[in-house]
């Protein structure tokens, strides 16, 4: 299940910036107050869904974090990660892709069950640590074709993300979200 992606392999970035930068009318008003609001995407999408939630893993395997990626990580330029891909799916459809980035150094001590946590929501888990500690979220307009998105997701127009550095025990994990056409809250 784990396999590495070629060194210096990383498809064209979104231009992910600080959620200050935009104004509430730049935002769509159906995404608008799921990227400003910091609770638990899981537990919203639970409730939203009315308990129809699942999370359906795409991919988890050893990678290079792509270069924004790293840099809010503070990660050094080849330092390597577990890249955890999934799709979060209310009633059956995937509403939002999220993509984790947990670097080698994170896992450590207490952490080191972060290699292999299946089907399990890395949000609840997150939620749950009191040593969890967020940071202000980066949200980005992206391109529905971007490689970014595995070609299953890929729609036409826009989508919109957002992204966050979590801290627990003190070590970085990136989670990023981008909320997909059949997203309806």
């Amino acid at each position: 299940m784990y396999a590495l992606q070629p060194l210096g392999y990383h498809p064209k970035e979104s231009n992910w910036q600080d959620y200050h930068h935009f104004t509430s009318s730049q935002l769509p008003g159906k995404v608008r107050p799921w990227l400003l609001d910091r609770g638990s995407l899981t537990q919203r999408l639970i409730k939203s869904s009315k308990g129809q939630f699942k999370v359906q893993v795409l991919s988890q395997q050893w990678q290079r974090p792509r270069l924004s990626e790293a840099t809010l990580l503070g990660l050094q330029h080849r330092e390597m990660a577990i890249i955890r891909e999934v799709a979060l799916l209310c009633a059956g459809q995937p509403w939002v892709f999220a993509r984790s980035v947990i670097p080698a150094s994170s896992l450590v001590g207490r952490l080191r069950r972060l290699r292999k946590f299946n089907d399990s929501s890395l949000g609840e888990m997150l939620f749950r640590d009191p040593s969890m500690r967020r940071y202000p979220f980066q949200i980005a307009a992206i391109d529905g074709q971007s490689p970014q998105l595995p070609a299953s997701m890929q729609a036409s127009g826009q989508l919109w993300g957002r992204r966050c550095r979590f801290e627990l025990a003190a070590r970085p994990i990136m989670v990023s979200e981008i909320f997909l056409p059949d997203f309806i809250p």
